[in-house]
């Protein structure tokens, strides 16, 4: 007979944390396969079961980067076969045969499946030059991010490793003083708009081009980063591990028009074209930022202190709209808080704060998990996107956040969203013409009709119960500052005439009916 084992007391009563499901990042062997599949000459191999493939090769990249599939990563398909009797290394060395074709470098990466059963890749005898690399992603432990930063030091530690084929042909030279780009992977929301914007700012300023890793770049490549005279890291959240080990002068892609002038500047210092960068910032003043002062001049900045916006983004993109739309242009921030990294807010914790915001945010930057709390808790919020996940696309390169051209174009979106919420606020009833007047005597008579229809006509008084006046002003009060005066005729026009229809007062339902009809586009 077993004996009951009695739990202490400080495990009984501690309470049962709710499991978040709506995460905003994907595992490790995601982030390293993101990075790896980049290269121009990467073959990744994930060693794992065929799902392993499906989702991060397939799906999530189809509904971010616009890419059906990646062509150049598959997957050992590990079945129960051979993970419980077989062995997973014989299925795992079939397909890295398959891979390891001449001019492709392989890289063989591990998933949270591989990882729980041991890596079963081991250093061998054909660990020799251009032999296919292992990398542990530690997928239990590290999220995308982490794993990303990792592969990209990983590639640097390894440079030696790589073999550049004789059809390459040589190494071209930069007549200019050249940067690094290092960032743009697969995954990476609004990459290839900011990758367009930095590398026009960098041809701005007379500089070259040294080495856009791992984007544009193959693996032979990588020693190549040396070569350069500056490096620019495009996110916070990864690349500054291979930044420092490369050791030259590191920036970070700007927000704003601040930032971006500190940015060009101190970058022209760093590679000796302080002229040539002072002479692009002028010029960027008459041509760039000409349609930037053209917003600003008109009547949309008059409403900027009145439309408070939320952000829950990852670091690059929450720090940079928070100093660009909140200390540069005065649009309050009623809440910011990270998406990713030790410092991200759970999940209940944002839709609390989204939800007990008053006002609420005029307009939220964040994903799709923010876009789904808008439609859940029916919040007057417009929504745009400022992260992944979430099923958008982003390849055009005309949409930038960041540098001048982003500045521009992020001013256009809270100006165009200011105004489609005016608008959706306005009271729509349509008046029709009006007919010719009516006889005195017959206008006695419609007056006595309505007088005996019970106070049901166009123009008789419609009382509101004390709940539905408290649940009204509650209501308005949720929206911004800006369009409270048409929210709240609005509102009262449509409850009042709800209310004649069914010939009683203005009652709490009534109000829910209206407001609910109102959910957020």
């Amino acid at each position: 007979m077993a004996l009951k084992q009695e739990l202490p007391t400080d495990v009984v009563n501690t309470p049962i944390r709710k499991r978040v499901t709506d995460l905003d990042h994907a595992g490790g062997d995601t982030g390293a396969m993101q990075v790896f599949a980049s290269l121009k000459d990467g073959n990744v191999v994930l060693d794992g079961p065929v799902g392993c493939h499906v989702m991060p090769a397939v799906a999530v990249i189809n509904y971010t980067d616009s890419v059906p599939y990646l062509q150049n990563v598959t997957c050992s398909e590990l079945s129960e076969n051979e993970v419980t009797i077989a062995g997973t290394l014989p299925v795992l060395k079939e397909k890295v045969a398959r891979a390891n074709v001449p001019g492709r470098q392989v890289f063989i990466v591990s998933t949270p499946v591989s990882e729980l059963i041991g890596a079963a890749w081991t250093t061998t005898d054909e660990d020799v030059k251009g032999s296919p690399l292992f990398f542990n992603a530690q997928s239990l432990d590290d999220d995308e991010w982490m794993a990303r930063d990792r592969s990209l030091l990983f590639l640097w530690q390894n440079r030696d490793h790589f073999v550049r084929p004789e059809s390459a042909g040589p190494v071209p030279a930069c007549a200019r003083p050249s940067v690094n780009i290092v960032g743009p992977t697969y995954g990476c929301f609004n990459s290839y708009s900011d990758l367009a914007e930095i590398k026009r700012i960098v041809a701005g300023i007379g500089a070259d081009i040294n080495v856009v890793y791992p984007f544009e770049a193959s693996s032979y490549d990588t020693s190549r980063l040396s070569d350069a005279r500056a490096t620019i890291v495009m996110y916070q959240e990864f690349g500054k591990s291979l930044a420092r080990e490369v050791g030259l002068p590191t920036f970070y892609a700007p927000f704003g028009l601040e930032d971006t002038t500190t940015f060009v500047t101190d970058l022209g210092a760093a590679l000796g074209l302080e002229a040539e960068a002072a002479a692009f910032v002028a010029s960027e003043k008459k041509t760039t930022l000409a349609a930037w002062h053209d917003i600003w001049r008109s009547t949309h900045s008059d409403f900027f202190a009145n439309s408070p916006i939320a952000i829950v983004a990852p670091p690059s993109y929450k720090d940079g709209l928070e100093r660009y739309l909140g200390d540069e242009l005065g649009l309050p921030i009623s809440y910011s808080a990270y998406r990713t990294g030790p410092q991200s807010a759970p999940s209940e914790d944002v839709r609390a704060a989204l939800c007990d915001a008053s006002p609420s945010p005029m307009l939220i930057f964040g994903s799709i998990n923010e876009r789904m709390i808008i439609a859940q808790e029916k919040l007057p919020s417009r929504f745009y996107q400022a992260s992944f996940p979430g099923a958008v696309v982003r390849r055009a390169t005309g949409t930038p956040y960041v540098g001048y051209a982003g500045a521009v174009w992020l001013l256009q979106i809270v100006c165009e969203i200011l105004f489609d919420t005016l608008f959706a606020n306005l009271p729509t009833s349509y008046a029709p013409p009006q007919k010719a007047l009516k006889p005195t005597a017959e206008i006695m008579r419609d007056g006595q009709d309505a007088a005996a229809d019970g106070g049901k006509g166009q123009n008789s008084v419609i009382a509101w119960t004390d709940d539905a006046k408290a649940l009204s002003e509650k209501t308005v009060k949720r929206v911004p500052f800006f369009v409270r005066v048409s929210v709240t005729k609005k509102l009262r026009a449509e409850a009042e005439k709800l209310a004649r229809e069914r010939g009683g007062p203005v009652d709490v339902a009534i109000v829910e009916e209206i407001t609910a009809a109102y959910r957020p586009r």
